[in-house]
């Protein structure tokens, strides 16, 4: 007697081609359509001469009050921020974090993203600046 075997064999290929597109789905959820570790990933790839400077707890708290305070005026809130600076270009970007998400992003002038990190910088070796 004869047994065929194929659909243990389909079932085997179509396990290994499709688990890890399974597992890097698991990235996207509806509560966090952007995590940050993908929009920074993306941002080195696609410009791999970017310099990326992550900020957390009191620095990041800085950034994000001076995040607020550039027009459009807004009131976000995160547990990080991110200051991403290419050379020889003339926009930067920054991102606000929260729970691992991208709260908010803006592009900025480059010497905006310079005195925002100058500011953070100047606000933790001064306690009492800001």
């Amino acid at each position: 007697m004869r047994t065929t075997s194929w659909p243990l064999w389909l079932g085997v290929i179509l396990a290994l081609n499709f688990g890890p597109g399974v597992a890097r789905a698991g990235d996207f959820s509806p509560r966090c359509p952007a995590p940050v570790s993908t929009a920074i990933a993306t941002l080195m790839n696609r410009v791999p001469d970017a310099t990326v400077f992550e900020f957390r707890g009191r620095d990041a708290a800085v950034g994000i009050r001076i995040f607020n305070n550039l027009p459009p005026t807004g009131h976000d809130d995160g547990d990080r921020f991110y200051i991403a600076v290419r050379p020889d270009f003339p926009l930067s970007r920054l991102i606000v974090a929260k729970h691992g998400c991208v709260a908010n992003a803006m592009l900025v002038d480059l010497r905006v993203a310079i005195a925002i990190k100058k500011a953070i910088k100047h606000a933790v070796t001064a306690p009492n600046a800001l």
